[in-house]
């Protein structure tokens, strides 16, 4: 992407920039934590999304989708994720076809051990902003969330997978 010419397009490319920025610095930290505690990015998305299920079991199918993996990558995920005990695997009671995936108090604490510092240090460092500048900075990343998963749910699935 080349910026245009006026102050206007160059804020917002340094704002792509910084976006782009943020998100690589996200995935090492996600990398290094996980990476010191035996996770891969994927068992942390898969717990993310557990997680973002509050309480709720999702069945492998929706992890798969969740995480735009095969099932048979999906089984390989969840029986890692077992064996550490950060999941259980449960048939339900009314199909005993169905499996219900949920996430364990465990994991949760491990998560938070991982996470916390950095939520912790998020705040203090906004401590400098307004409130209404961290009002804006919501919005925008709110709607910037949004467009990614957008574009995410009209982009073409890759050949093969």
């Amino acid at each position: 992407m080349n910026p245009h010419n006026d102050a206007s397009a160059q804020a917002r490319y340094e704002v792509v920039r910084g976006v782009q920025g943020l998100s690589a610095a996200a995935l090492r930290f996600i990398d290094r934590e996980g990476s010191a505690r035996g996770l891969h990015r994927s068992d942390l998305q898969a717990l993310h999304a557990l997680e973002e299920a509050e309480g709720t079991a999702m069945s492998p199918s929706e992890i798969a989708r969740a995480l735009s993996l095969s099932p048979s990558a999906t089984t390989t995920l969840l029986d890692r994720l077992e064996r550490a005990g950060h999941v259980d695997r449960v048939h339900a009671v009314d199909d005993r076809r169905r499996v219900n995936v949920t996430m364990t108090a465990s994991a949760g604490a491990e998560a938070r051990s991982m996470f916390l510092p950095l939520a912790e240090a998020m705040m203090e460092m906004m401590v400098d902003f307004s409130d209404e500048e961290i009002a804006v900075v919501g919005r925008f990343l709110e709607a910037a969330r949004r467009t990614i998963d957008e574009m995410g749910d009209a982009a073409p699935a890759a050949a093969g997978g």
